[in-house]
């Protein structure tokens, strides 16, 4: 189903610069345009890579350059899953005492993402886009190893006595749309100073799928993270 879904998005790409050449031949603009989103949103992991994490709340920015209807677009993501299970790197001693005090400790997660897409309709003040890339992501925290060791009353006590930074990545496709909502336009003059350009806000609503596999786990996770995100996207269109 996945990979229908991406071959059918890749076949819109395809198609669409030729289905709307001709258009806008007449344009005030010179077809480039420079913009950049941020917002958030959520994220909920499926498959296997569901069996461990949690979803979680996703913050998201990235930067946009555009060209008629192509959009290339790269966006940083940040977010704290939660471990279903206890960590897979948790570790006991023969006494069956947690050794690592930060061992279900949830993980950060940072993600970063590259796409093409185009515009395949626009119609007053909306537009839908959709776009696919790759995307890599990380799993990090850091784990204190401790040994257990008796005070003066005898009573054994848990001491710090390493710390380990523990990370995970892993890379994938990733899939989305971005609808546009206008919120205004102005214009403006170039930062360059030549001329004028043309300033758009939007509220951009983008629903997404990613896949990727985390081999190191212990059983590997992998399957595919469901999303959407809310952002205020700005777009400056340069002119004639």
């Amino acid at each position: 189903m996945m990979r229908r879904t991406i071959l059918i998005l890749l076949a819109i790409l395809t198609l669409a610069p030729a289905a709307v050449s001709g258009q806008d031949s007449e344009s005030l603009y010179n077809g480039w345009g420079f913009g950049f989103q941020v917002g958030a949103g959520g994220l909920f992991p499926t498959g296997s890579m569901g069996d461990e994490l949690k979803g979680c709340a996703l913050f998201t920015g990235g930067l946009n350059v555009e060209y008629d209807r192509l959009r290339l677009k790269a966006a940083v993501s940040y977010g704290q899953p939660s471990f279903n299970n206890e960590n897979p790197y948790a570790v006991r001693d023969s006494e069956g005492r947690n050794i690592q005090l930060n061992a279900t400790a949830n993980p950060t997660l940072l993600a970063t993402g590259v796409q093409l897409g185009c515009t395949v309709w626009q119609g007053g003040k909306v537009s839908v886009t959709p776009a696919v890339g790759l995307s890599a992501s990380r799993l990090s925290w850091d784990i204190n190893h401790i040994k257990y060791e008796k005070d003066d009353d005898g009573i054994e006590r848990p001491m710090i006595e390493d710390v380990t930074a523990t990370r995970e990545n892993t890379l994938g496709w990733l899939a989305s749309v971005d609808i546009d909502i206008r919120l205004h336009g102005k214009l403006v003059d170039r930062p360059a100073g030549d001329g004028q350009a043309h300033y758009t806000s939007s509220l951009r609503i983008t629903p997404f799928v990613t896949h990727g596999r985390y081999g190191r786990l212990i059983p590997a996770a992998s399957g595919c993270c469901l999303g959407v995100t809310v952002s205020y996207a700005g777009l400056l269109r340069l002119m004639k």
